[in-house]
């Protein structure tokens, strides 16, 4: 008996050492994840202002928290509106409104989505919209 178990252990071991020896690391997988680059997900639009006659490009970029984005404005935005190049986040209140703050949070404009662009609905003196660029 003692014979039976000693073949059965060592045929055992040979076999996993057979085992280890014939495993092949498996390839790569071909499927590339995190293939869109970050700026894919930014949104530019023209910013007008149709008293002033001036407008201006400006970029919503990445997901800051689950209702703010990155905002950020040129400094021939200020032309459009007055400290808009200061705006840093795009915040959606969930009620149709849209905040473009400065980087305290102090709102610069409040915008609503209006018939293909964005319509500005305080300051109530501020006749700008935002229309998608891309």
């Amino acid at each position: 008996m003692k014979m039976l178990m000693t073949v059965a252990a060592v045929g055992v071991a040979s076999f996993g050492l057979w085992s280890v020896a014939n495993h092949q690391t498996p390839g790569v997988d071909p499927v590339v994840s995190n293939s869109i680059p970050a700026g894919a997900t930014d949104h530019a639009y023209t910013i007008s202002n149709v008293t002033a006659n001036t407008a201006c490009l400006a970029e919503r970029g990445t997901r800051i928290s689950s209702r703010s984005e990155r905002f950020t404005a040129n400094a021939d935005c200020d032309a459009v509106w007055p400290g808009l190049s200061a705006a840093r986040t795009w915040i959606n209140n969930g009620d149709g409104t849209v905040v473009v703050a400065d980087s305290r949070g102090e709102p610069i404009l409040t915008v609503v989505d209006g018939d293909g662009a964005y319509e500005t609905v305080e300051p109530a003196d501020a006749l700008v919209t935002m229309i998608s660029a891309d």
